[in-house]
């Protein structure tokens, strides 16, 4: 599995400038669009109570692909009050479908928050944040390493990962 990681500027030093971050967006697109094998890009919307921001985010990046070409069922949107449950199911299911590829390309966005446990850089581990809650609980919060495990992305797959948390 190939990863490449995009993230807003707070939360990776790895990309400095806005102008690089939206260079390397497009790029994954248009190399997404131009290409002859299966491609599925997922947007996943975990607002809090009151947070509208990540709908209007969504429906950016929704726009944003079908102008790069991916036809609506290659776009597939999970927004609202999520839980582990919900998540999980449909990260399962997104396993699922890519299971067999022996080429492709998946784009995730998540929209949401985020947290991290860990006092030190050797023991720390991400997460996104589904509905307010405390930070850990098992219910509402799920680790990026979980993502991964259960999407369990074919090793001939390009995986582009942008978190917006």
């Amino acid at each position: 599995m190939q990863v490449e990681a995009m993230a807003n500027s707070h939360a990776s030093p790895v990309i400095c400038t806005p102008t690089h971050r939206i260079t390397r967006l497009e790029r994954a697109m248009i190399t997404s669009v131009e290409s002859k094998h299966p491609q599925l890009a997922l947007l996943i919307g975990a607002p809090h109570d009151g947070d509208l921001s990540m709908h209007n985010d969504l429906v950016a990046m929704y726009d944003a692909l079908r102008m790069r070409g991916l036809a609506p069922e290659e776009v597939l949107t999970l927004e609202g009050k999520l839980d582990r449950q919900i998540l999980m199911g449909y990260l399962k299911g997104v396993g699922r479908r890519i299971a067999q590829w022996a080429k492709g390309e998946l784009f995730l966005y998540f929209s949401g928050h985020g947290f991290f446990t860990g006092d030190a850089v050797e023991e720390a581990r991400v997460g996104v944040q589904l509905q307010s809650a405390a930070q850990g609980d098992s219910e509402y919060c799920v680790y990026w390493d979980e993502i991964f495990f259960t999407l369990s992305v074919p090793e001939g797959v390009i995986f582009t990962i942008l978190p917006d948390h």
